[in-house]
């Protein structure tokens, strides 16, 4: 039987939903199962990247994912009772970089566990960043960047946040392709490369774990 990575990565909706159904009845954990969809979602991203498969296929792969985190999400360890958010967050890729898939993962992932997130999208200014850290009142600034060439973005954002954000209250997390030198060069609080560990740190920030 072939990987849920790789039926992911093939497309086949009706399988990878059955792959995850049966892997929940074995016992698997569910974030073993989201990490593996992410695996396979970053092949559908290089498949693109090659060229072939076109943006149809990349929505399609968004539609797979987001039926399996509907089937996975009353298996997660959330607070269903909880009234209020678990805290808000301001999440989007830096200008001058167009991808979203591990955004969007990590979204997903993040709201199930009951984070108000504020999806901002793709190629964001700085300045648009700020407006809506300043109109929401968030807690968290999550940046995805996958481009090496959009790390000198990720650093002006940073900077103007901390401008604004004079009492340091906003906690800055920064994604993709990442590590800790780009870290330190964007003046982040933290940084990953998986989305496990993106709301492992954002519940440490919140005091929820």
């Amino acid at each position: 039987m072939p990987s849920l990575a790789q039926v992911i990565c093939d497309l086949n909706e009706s399988l990878a939903l059955e792959l995850v159904k049966h892997r929940l009845a074995m016992g698997d954990k569910p974030l073993d199962i989201v990490e593996e969809c992410r695996n396979g979602m970053i092949a559908v991203g290089e498949r693109y990247a090659r060229g072939e498969y076109f943006l149809g296929d990349l929505v399609l792969s968004a539609e797979i994912f987001h039926e399996i985190m509907r089937v996975l999400a009353p298996t997660l360890d959330v607070k269903k009772t909880a009234r209020r958010p678990v805290g808000k967050i301001v999440f989007g890729t830096v200008e001058g970089d167009i991808h979203d898939i591990g955004k969007n993962i990590t979204i997903s992932l993040l709201r199930c566990y009951g984070f108000e997130v504020y999806d901002l999208g793709v190629n964001v200014a700085p300045e648009k960043f700020v407006h809506y850290l300043k109109e929401t009142g968030a807690d968290i600034l999550c940046l995805s960047a996958l481009l090496s060439s959009c790390f000198e973005a990720l650093q002006r954002t940073v900077k103007l946040v901390r401008l604004f954000d004079e009492q340091g209250r906003i906690k800055i997390l920064i994604g993709g392709l990442v590590n800790e030198k780009v870290r330190q060069y964007a003046g982040a609080d933290d940084w990953v490369d998986d989305a496990r560990r993106g709301v492992t740190i954002c519940q440490k920030w919140m005091g929820v774990l």
